[in-house]
């Protein structure tokens, strides 16, 4: 059995082609849940962008735009490259029956597992976490983080003694931020200080935040830095936008990647290898050991 150490800062999750249901009902959990989470609609980029971001976690809506025998020949493919081989690849659908899923779940490496979603239901979410903790998908951290030192559209300034002081968003998250400013100004950052007066500006919004300084550093350049938490003060409007704001940003790198990206341009439509396997009823895959590639017959590109 392969295994591969969890990342400290966890995993990009793509969801390639998801049903209404799994984007508005599992996506945005898992957003509002600090989730690092990505949305694909082009198979023929699929390959692409997860073989620049290796040891990320795809699951694959096999409901659409192929049959399952050409959907299992794309992802039985992944075992023929070394940066696919790192994928954490899972399957999810809402009409296959259990032949397909045995059939999937017994000769491709699905460590996302095979979801069959039914109806939208709080076990649905827990079981679908629960399969992403494990594989370590977000890592140590609780809260997704943007470094903003190439955004533009990010700024922040403090008003205390009626003065205003401009400050450097280093990065930001809905937890907080850090913020680097002048040496001459560091009395106004010490530890557990609480500022109620940090103007922040994201994307199309500004917001007056409450804050505590959790740390300060001064640096040799002449600037210090100080990490601030957001204070129970700050409606949850706040932190939904912050939040929402780095998933844009996140996406929109995503987006630029994809249009440098050639098509893939092989074909999956052979069905005899699928409709050769034969799937067993009732199959316990508690336990099941992750395929070896020496166990997995390759499945030809064919241009």
């Amino acid at each position: 059995m392969e295994i591969r150490e969890n990342p400290v800062f966890g995993r990009k999750i793509f969801f390639l082609n998801p049903s209404f249901v799994v984007e508005n009902y599992i996506i945005d959990y898992l957003k509002k849940n600090e989730y690092e989470v990505y949305v694909l609609t082009d198979f023929r980029k699929a390959k692409g962008i997860l073989s620049a971001n290796e040891d990320s976690m795809c699951f694959v809506n096999i409901d659409s735009e192929m049959p399952y025998a050409h959907w299992f020949n794309f992802m039985k493919s992944f075992s023929l490259s070394d940066k696919l081989k790192t994928i954490y690849l899972g399957v999810i659908s809402e009409k296959a029956g259990w032949e397909d899923k045995d059939k999937f779940m017994m000769n491709i490496r699905l460590p996302g597992g095979f979801h069959l979603i039914e109806r939208k239901t709080p076990k649905l979410l827990e079981d679908f976490t629960k399969v992403l903790d494990v594989n370590g998908a977000k890592g140590r951290r609780k809260f997704l983080r943007l470094d903003t030192r190439n955004e533009h559209d990010v700024s922040g300034y403090l008003a205390a003694g009626g003065k205003l002081f401009a400050l450097t968003i280093r990065d930001i998250s809905s937890a907080g931020f850090a913020v680097i400013y002048k040496q001459n100004i560091v009395n106004l950052f010490q530890k557990n200080t609480l500022l109620r007066n940090l103007n922040i500006s994201a994307g199309r919004k500004s917001m007056v935040c409450s804050c505590i300084v959790f740390n300060t550093q001064l640096n040799e350049d002449g600037t210090a830095m100080s990490v601030l938490m957001l204070t129970n003060e700050n409606p949850e409007s706040t932190r939904t936008y912050i939040r929402n704001y780095i998933f844009e940003k996140n996406a929109a790198k995503i987006e630029f990647e994809l249009k440098g990206i050639d098509n893939d341009s092989s074909s999956y439509s052979d069905t005899e290898l699928y409709k050769s396997l034969k799937a067993v009823a009732n199959r316990d895959y508690d336990g099941l050991d992750v395929l070896q590639d020496a166990e997995l017959e390759p499945v030809d590109d064919q241009s």
